[in-house]
């Protein structure tokens, strides 16, 4: 967003290491901005602080009391606690907590039932993308509250994000933001083992990494499988069940034979073995996904749906 007019919203940020800092350097030329952190010296040295632009407050509850809205930046679900308990002191009904610290839905809902019977509301803004995404405006939020319910946490989060994706209520931010990491650390550990297969058969890194990084590679489990097959329920033709659980164990029986621990891959493999065995093994593998509709009673996508 280029828009620099001023905006009325007056913002508070507790916690100011590099994610406090990140956003206070975003947000300095459109909003009047009174930070807080344990560290006082943390604060006073940044040059927006010796330049006059932001302020420091003595205390949370000092910050609460001067602004609208007051973004959390903290390192731990109960530095967040703490916080939360000196804000609940003051009396400030109407103003709002943004908690983008990565914290747990429950840890959310704790800070709720806190501060809500003072009035204050609490809004969960998950960021994906890190401190450079931040700091260029580009990062993505997941807001735990309706898009037409946001308040003054939109335009602040216009500034800072390329994309925010409301997710309804509180808590939902950081639940979508645990699965994203979730699937993003457990497939580095897939990829850690495919490495370590190639290394012991000379297979050049940047020859597998080429692979995996075309369209066909990496990628493809999410764009085609989940995007193009299973949203569709689409399992006719493509690359059959039998398929890849071939090719499953053929990649299992040569790292053992290399001595290469292949834990993650193994754990996967189990699921085409089942899949097998409840009768899907002429069908495009997506259709393995549908164990866990069996498994929990969710449901993917309607039958034909997109």
């Amino acid at each position: 967003m280029t828009d620099t007019a001023p905006s009325s919203i007056d913002l508070g940020i507790v916690g100011f290491g590099q994610v406090g800092q990140t956003i206070a350097a975003v947000l300095a030329a459109t909003h009047s901005i009174t930070v807080f952190d344990r560290d006082r010296a943390r604060c006073e040295t940044h040059p927006l602080v010796a330049e006059g632009r932001i302020t420091v407050a003595a205390s949370p509850s000092e910050l609460a009391d001067t602004v609208d809205l007051v973004v959390f930046c903290l390192p731990t679900p109960e530095a967040s606690r703490v916080v939360a308990a000196e804000i609940a002191e003051t009396n400030r009904p109407g103003l709002v907590i943004l908690e983008t610290s990565t914290v747990s839905p429950e840890d959310v809902f704790d800070l709720d039932a806190r501060l809500s019977p003072r009035g204050v509301r609490v809004v969960d803004a998950a960021v994906i993308g890190g401190i450079h995404a931040l700091s260029q405006g580009r990062a993505v939020f997941l807001v735990g509250a309706a898009k037409d319910d946001a308040g003054p946490i939109a335009p602040v989060l216009e500034r800072l994000a390329a994309e925010v994706y409301h997710l309804g209520r509180l808590g939902g931010g950081m639940r979508a933001k645990l699965v994203a990491n979730a699937v993003s650390h457990a497939v580095y550990v897939v990829l850690a083992e495919a490495a370590a297969v190639a290394a012991a058969q000379e297979i050049p890194m940047d020859v597998l990494y080429r692979l995996l990084a075309r369209e066909s590679g990496l990628t493809r489990p999410l764009t085609h499988r989940i995007g193009e097959r299973l949203l569709r329920r689409d399992f006719d033709g493509g690359m059959s069940t039998a398929n890849a659980r071939k090719d499953s164990r053929l990649f299992l029986d040569a790292a053992q034979r290399l001595a290469v621990p292949v834990f993650a891959t193994q754990a996967a493999h189990s699921v085409y073995e089942i899949a097998a065995r409840e009768g899907m093994a002429g069908d495009d593998y997506a259709v393995i996904a549908t164990l866990w509709e069996k498994w929990t009673g969710v449901r993917f996508s309607e039958e034909g749906g997109a």
